[in-house]
C-alpha cells in the first residue's frame, strides 16, 4: 500500500515552493486552505486504515506554506445536512488527528457513514470565510414565512483567498443544490478556489462539469488514494496550473477589486 507520512516539514515545504516556482509564483501568495472529507459509509475502509490521515499530512504543507497560521480548517459531511466543522490542523495536530477528530469523536458519530451531499459543507465554507450571509428576506411575507435570502461578497473575512481540498468517493445526491452554490459564489468572483479530488472509480459527472463551468473550480482524479498522495508529484496533482493561475490572478487584482 503506498501512502505518505509527513515525517519531514521543512523538506515538504520546499517541494511545495519548487513546484510552485514552476508554475511562475516566485514570492509567496498569502491564502487560507481548507479541508472537505467524506465521510460516507464507502469512505471508511479509507480511514480505517490510515489513508485519509496519509492525505490530510500530504495537504498540511501547503497549508503551511501558504497560511500565516499554518492550519487547515477541516469539514467533514455526509448526506442531508449531516456535516460539521471540526478542530483546524496544525503542525502540532496533525498525528493521529482523523482517528482523535472523526473515528473516535463521539460528538460528530452521527454524522458519520451515511450518504454523499456537497451543498450543506460547501455553504459552511463560505460562511466560514465571511463569503456568503444570511439576512432577512424583509417585508411581512419574510416574517410571516421567516424566510432569508443569501447575499455573496467577494472578499474573506481576512482578505486573502481561500484554497478548498475536497476528497470525495461519490456522487452527490444534491447536484442542483451544490450547482447553486457554486454558481452563485463564481458570479460574486468570491475568493474561493475548490480542489475536488475524485476518490475511486466513479464517473464524478458532477465535478468534472463543475470544473468545466466554474474558473474558481478544479477536478483531479485519485483512483488509488494511497498512491496518489504518495507519489513524487502529489503536489503537482494538489496544485494544478489553473489553480496556481487563479492565486496569481487574485494576489495581482488585490489594488484593482479588493
Amino acid at each position: 500500500m503506498t501512502t505518505f507520512r509527513l515525517e519531514k516539514p521543512e523538506e515538504e515545504l520546499r517541494r511545495v515552493g519548487f513546484v510552485l516556482e514552476k508554475q511562475g509564483i516566485h514570492e509567496r501568495i498569502p491564502a487560507q486552505v481548507g479541508l472537505n472529507i467524506d465521510v460516507s459509509g464507502s469512505m471508511a475502509g479509507l480511514f480505517n486504515n490510515g489513508i485519509v490521515q496519509a492525505a490530510l499530512e500530504r495537504v498540511l504543507p501547503v497549508a503551511l506554506y501558504f497560511d500565516d497560521d499554518g492550519r487547515i480548517d477541516t469539514w467533514v459531511f455526509s448526506n442531508g445536512d449531516r456535516m460539521a466543522s471540526l478542530t483546524p490542523v496544525t503542525a502540532s495536530t496533525y498525528q493521529g488527528y482523523i482517528q482523535r477528530e472523526i473515528i473516535d469523536n463521539q460528538h460528530i458519530a452521527s454524522i458519520l457513514w451515511g450518504g454523499t451531499a456537497y451543498a450543506p459543507v460547501i455553504r459552511s465554507n463560505l460562511m466560514t470565510y465571511g463569503l456568503l450571509e444570511e439576512h432577512n428576506a424583509g417585508g411581512l411575507l419574510g416574517l410571516i414565512f421567516g424566510q432569508t435570502r443569501d447575499e455573496f461578497g467577494e472578499e474573506t473575512r481576512s482578505g486573502v483567498p481561500a484554497i478548498n481540498y475536497f476528497l470525495t468517493d461519490g456522487m452527490n445526491a444534491d447536484p442542483d443544490a451544490a450547482w447553486e452554490l457554486l454558481s452563485e459564489a463564481e458570479h460574486a468572483e468570491s475568493q474561493i478556489y475548490y480542489v475536488m479530488v475524485g476518490i475511486g472509480h466513479d464517473d464524478f459527472t458532477f465535478l468534472r462539469r463543475a470544473a468545466e463551468e466554474f474558473p474558481n473550480v478544479g477536478f483531479v482524479s485519485a483512483e488509488d488514494l494511497g498512491k496518489f498522495v504518495g507519489s513524487e508529484d502529489a503536489y503537482e496533482k494538489l496544485l494544478p496550473a489553473e489553480l496556481c493561475s487563479w492565486l496569481k490572478h487574485e494576489h495581482d487584482g488585490d489594488d484593482d477589486h479588493h
